[in-house]
């Protein structure tokens, strides 16, 4: 049997799958890992004060944690070791991880805003494309505030970055992890001006890439054979997007995991995006993704479950018989500031419309609405840019809700398409099959590879009953934010 392995590192949890030669799944396994909040003190992992919103997590874990994984796959037969014909990385993006000359990794990996200040200062002096994956502003962080840490480092690496420099020892970054210029290239006078030479810069190679070979010291963690081909993967919502078989101009995917985003394939660049809250990245030739973040979406369902106590089965059971709108109940799902369809970093979550009659069914219920709100106001944003139009496809954990899928289609008035799990790890092995000369395109692969699982279709009743709440929804929205952004 022939074997792909796609490593996939989320916001929360390390992913691992395995797929055969016709992309059905083989195995698959994960692990939560530990995030440093606040920050801990050194040797030299973190910076040793404590601060409100601070993140940070050990690369080196991502590895461990994937051994674990791997070894648990072969125990239990599903593949043998000479069976894997090869590896790709694929993880989120706007982080940053250090490593000196010998690849020692110099701090811990961060995603967090500490750096928003060098983020001004390279915008002000170079302009708005100069830190567009905040790789070089968390550099100059590092220069500033840590400057014996800069001078031994020798490459500034993303996630997916990283994960490919442990795996194959080469530096090297995809189009969706790397500039968001129309030439997809670094610009080389911020990167001088901070200090760091053009090539210790990670270049952008194609997905579709095989950049190297499994070195043998991590082939050894993860209990493989050293020389497996390395693929050079990409973005986690890039391949997302081609895992869930949204490849094609206006197809859309739908992602509600831990952080949920919806994402159109478009044909402009970055640059013609007129709204702050509209993100765009390089994705495959020719082609652009474009969405909206929708931070903590599909976490929130169990955030409030630990909150009011019950499975998430008992609680859609109940929420079940709620009514649309949920007796005036209204979620704002901003737990960690609102990204789109507007960028707000000081807006922030809240019930409201609650009464002595309020109990956790009507909350879960309108927490599912709250989040739907949200990718409605982000599909209209999308739609005002002529872009969406195709297929939705759906994947992640809150696709395994059928009341919030049926919530969800009549908000968006579209029909959903839930794809089979992993499209992280599967759209990165997907990319890597192409590479290796099992497909002639991302798109041959996608037609074997990705499978529909189920359609759900809107229920109009239910989209006319929301329009009102959906209206009351933007008004609070914008009514707390100005609140939250005086205070």
């Amino acid at each position: 049997m022939d074997v792909l392995i796609g490593i996939d590192v989320g916001s929360s949890n390390l992913k691992v799958a395995a797929f055969d030669r016709q992309g059905r799944l083989v195995a698959s396994g994960q692990r939560g890992y530990d995030t440093v909040r606040p920050l801990i003190s050194p040797p030299p992992h973190s910076e040793p004060r404590p601060e409100r919103g601070f993140v940070e997590q050990d690369p080196e874990e991502w590895i461990d944690l994937c051994g674990e994984i791997i070894r648990e796959m072969l125990a239990a037969g599903a593949f043998r070791p000479e069976d894997v014909r090869g590896i790709a990385p694929t993880g989120r993006g706007s982080g940053a991880s250090f490593v000196d000359g010998e690849g020692r990794v110099l701090m811990r990996h961060y995603t967090d805003g500490r750096a928003g200040p060098q983020h001004r200062e390279l915008v002000a002096r170079f302009g708005p494309e100069a830190d567009n994956r905040a790789l070089a502003s968390k550099t100059l962080h590092l220069k500033q505030e840590h400057p014996d840490l800069f001078a031994r480092m020798r490459y500034p690496l993303c996630v997916h970055d990283f994960l490919l420099f442990r795996l194959s020892g080469v530096v090297a970054t995809d189009p969706s992890s790397g500039p968001r210029t129309p030439d997809a290239i670094w610009p080389r006078d911020v990167w001088e001006w901070i200090g760091v030479p053009y090539e210790n810069v990670p270049p952008v190679r194609p997905h579709t890439d095989i950049v190297g070979t499994l070195l043998s010291d991590t082939a050894a963690r993860l209990g493989l054979p050293p020389g497996i081909p390395i693929g050079n993967g990409g973005h986690d919502g890039a391949c997302a997007n081609i895992g869930a078989g949204a490849i094609s101009i206006g197809q859309v995917c739908m992602t509600m995991g831990t952080n949920g985003v919806a994402r159109s394939i478009s044909s402009f660049p970055a640059q013609q995006i007129p709204w702050r809250g509209i993100s765009a990245y390089h994705y495959l030739p020719g082609r652009w993704c474009c969405g909206g973040d929708a931070s903590y979406a599909g976490a929130v369902a169990t955030w409030l479950s630990r909150i009011v106590g019950g499975t998430h089965d008992e609680l859609e059971a109940e929420a079940r018989v709620v009514p649309p709108g949920s007796h005036g109940v209204t979620f704002l799902p901003f737990l960690g500031g609102q990204i789109a369809p507007e960028r707000r970093s000081e807006a922030r979550g809240a019930y409201l419309g609650m009464s002595i009659d309020t109990n956790r069914a009507v909350l879960y219920r309108a927490t599912m609405e709250g989040v739907g709100y949200l990718y409605r106001s982000i599909e209209r944003r999308l739609e005002e840019m002529d872009l969406g139009e195709g297929e939705w496809r759906v994947s992640g954990g809150g696709a395994k809700s059928p009341l919030w899928m049926r919530i969800m289609a009549s908000l968006l008035e579209r029909q959903l398409l839930i794809t089979e799990p992993e499209e992280g790890p599967r759209g990165a092995a997907m990319v890597t099959a192409v590479g290796l000369g099992w497909y002639r395109t991302v798109e041959e692969c996608g037609a074997e590879w990705v499978r529909i699982v189920q359609r759900v279709d809107p229920d109009r009743a239910l989209t006319e009953a929301y329009l009102p709440h959906y209206a009351r929804y933007t008004a609070y929205a914008d009514a707390v934010y100005r609140v939250e952004a005086q205070s």
